[in-house]
């Protein structure tokens, strides 16, 4: 029984040993990962280049005819402003259609697509007693 209960305690310790060197070696890896990257400081700026009022409007007109949530999509660019029209299956499509715009690089975003009105709840024939 002492044999029996001094091999269980042994191989718990090794068990503990071995899951604590492996969570100390994962932990150095993230330390030199961390250090391997440069700092926000030292990162090199973002300065793309301001998309043309053509360029933007191609991209948004290419999204727009490609999304299945958009009949009859259109995009207008003025001064980086665009105007959406066209019609959404639902709201989230018209939001989506939107964040699209901006991603392309809208700095601003009119949306004037429509979307279908909600169908009206059926009431039936039967009258509810009060």
């Amino acid at each position: 029984m002492k044999k029996t209960i001094a091999l269980t305690f042994t191989l718990l310790l090794t068990a503990a040993f071995a899951l604590t060197q492996t969570s100390l070696a994962s932990q150095e890896g993230e330390v030199k990962k961390k250090a391997d990257k440069p700092t926000k400081a030292a990162a090199a700026p973002k300065t793309a280049a301001p998309k043309s009022d053509p360029d933007v409007q191609k991209c948004i007109s290419d999204k727009l005819a490609a999304s299945k949530t958009v009949t009859g999509g259109a995009a207008t660019v003025a001064n980086g402003e665009a105007t959406l029209t066209g019609e959404a299956k639902s709201s989230g499509a018209k939001g989506g259609a939107t964040n699209q715009a901006k991603a392309c690089g809208a700095k601003k975003v009119a949306n004037k697509m429509t979307t279908p009105t909600p169908a009206t709840a059926k009431t039936s024939d039967k009258k509810v007693a009060p």
